[in-house]
């Protein structure tokens, strides 16, 4: 290793290091959460902690729970306890965190640095060894390929999967959705016409739900998930980087009973709204939909708690309220352009979408293209604001447009409901047919209703 390399710190964070070992004492399921990034006690750069992880995987070995007293009597047996400072500091360690929740986070950085160290080391290595001016070159070559591929071999293998098995999985899940003829694979929207051109929001796949301001968008979303989890029994995670979790409850609740939300704000209503939102909160209290409203939340974060919502709670549908509000922490640099910090967003959620298995609807705001066309111009996909790459990771992108009815009023409406149609553009589907499908949208209880067209004159509703 040349001097200059010698001389400096290499890569490491110690804190991480840190509050990964307190998660574990804390709660000892996050070892079984942080086994995708298959971390060592050699990925530790702190010697006391390579040692104190080193006998926690003993302790797991031998079904021992992991505590301070367990901690200390197996680091007695393996003469390491002086090592790693006593007891006195393995018990300091559970004071670094108040909570395990991003230990998948923690075991990530930990990971990272290691593989960045032995990644050094290697280089190092091998610039040693062309300086010498070896005779067989391609043999150099071929020991340079495989050290550094070895130091991600244990990562990926576990993606890797024969034609045989795949084949396998395939033919029980044709046989499975055969033995239930004419229901839908994936999670039911609650709108059957939408539902027909999706087969309902499938496993895996990233969907796009995109508008101007005040069309609908979080309304829309909340009606999914609502008539996901009240109809279809689907458990649901929720996060909202623009309202606060009572917001949403609130709003949800008002929806569910068909009440205006202005009422509730301001105390002015008799028995009869009063026993609807009652009936209301008794169906979405039989419900499984976990909420987090933490702001300006970073991608790493919101995929850490994800994968929290998914083991706690086995969500079954996962809502991103809205994609543009979504940060990348410190993963970028401060002059990363917006276009590309959203196109690492965007990416992400597609992976989280494909590690949980689940669907993720993510909604995402339309730019001001639109309204510089007009009113009445439909949404198209290169309106998707500040990355292209959305339009590429998504497997289903819809957008909501206003129809201007020129006169023509459902029958709904009147002073006290206002009703809009919209039309709800299938813009992409990777696996479907795109089309235009048409809800009533009634504004005083932010809720989307089925409709059907019974004349040129009319809409009314399902």
């Amino acid at each position: 290793m040349s001097d200059d390399l010698e001389r400096r710190v290499p890569p490491q964070n110690i804190e991480a290091e840190m509050y990964l070992l307190a998660s574990i004492l804390i709660d000892n399921q996050s070892l079984d959460k942080i086994t995708q990034f298959k971390v060592g006690p050699d990925d530790f750069y702190d010697e006391k902690h390579k040692n104190i992880f080193k006998a926690m995987f003993e302790l797991k070995k031998i079904n021992k729970p992991i505590d301070i007293i367990t901690l200390r009597e197996i680091l007695k047996t393996l003469n390491l306890l002086d090592k790693v400072g006593g007891t006195e500091y393995v018990s300091s360690l559970i004071d670094k965190i108040p909570t395990t929740a991003n230990v998948e986070y923690y075991a990530e950085i930990v990971k990272s640095k290691a593989m960045l160290r032995q990644l050094i080391y290697v280089s190092s290595d091998i610039i040693g060894k062309s300086m010498g001016n070896p005779q067989d070159v391609k043999s150099l070559i071929d020991e340079a390929e495989k050290r550094i591929f070895d130091i991600n071999q244990d990562i990926y293998s576990s993606s890797l999967s024969l034609i045989s098995k795949i084949l396998n999985e395939a033919i029980n899940e044709m046989a499975n959705t055969k033995a239930k003829e004419g229901e839908l694979t994936g999670v039911p929207s609650g709108y059957p016409e939408l539902d027909e051109k999706t087969d309902g929001f499938q496993k895996s796949e990233l969907i796009i739900l995109a508008a101007r301001p005040s069309m609908g968008k979080t309304s829309l979303g909340l009606n999914i998930i609502t008539n996901a989890s009240i109809k279809y029994k689907k458990k649901i995670g929720i996060f909202s980087c623009e309202m606060s979790k009572s917001s949403l409850v609130r709003r949800m609740l008002c929806s569910e009973a068909s009440v205006n939300e202005m009422l509730l704000r301001r105390g002015v209503f008799g028995k009869d709204i009063e026993d609807k939102i009652v009936r209301a909160a008794g169906r979405l209290y039989e419900t499984t939909i976990v909420f987090d409203d933490s702001p300006n939340i970073p991608i790493l974060e919101l995929r850490s708690k994800a994968r929290k919502m998914k083991k706690d709670y086995d969500i079954d549908l996962l809502l991103i309220d809205y994609l543009q509000l979504v940060t990348v922490g410190d993963e970028m640099g401060k002059n990363t352009p917006r276009h590309e910090q959203i196109a690492y967003v965007s990416r992400s959620l597609k992976g989280l979408a494909r590690d949980l298995n689940i669907p993720v609807i993510a909604l995402a705001q339309l730019n001001r293209n639109l309204e510089a066309r007009g009113e009445e111009s439909r949404p198209r996909l290169s309106d998707l604001k500040d990355s292209g790459s959305i339009e590429q990771d998504a497997d289903l992108i819809l957008f909501i447009h206003k129809v201007e009815t020129k006169g023509q009023e459902s029958p709904e409406a009147n002073k006290d409901i206002q009703s809009e149609v919209r039309e709800i553009i299938i813009g992409k589907n990777r696996n479907g047919p795109t089309d235009i499908i048409k809800l009533l949208f009634m504004r005083n209880y932010t809720r989307f209703q089925n409709m059907t067209k019974e004349s040129p004159e009319g809409y009314s509703t399902e």
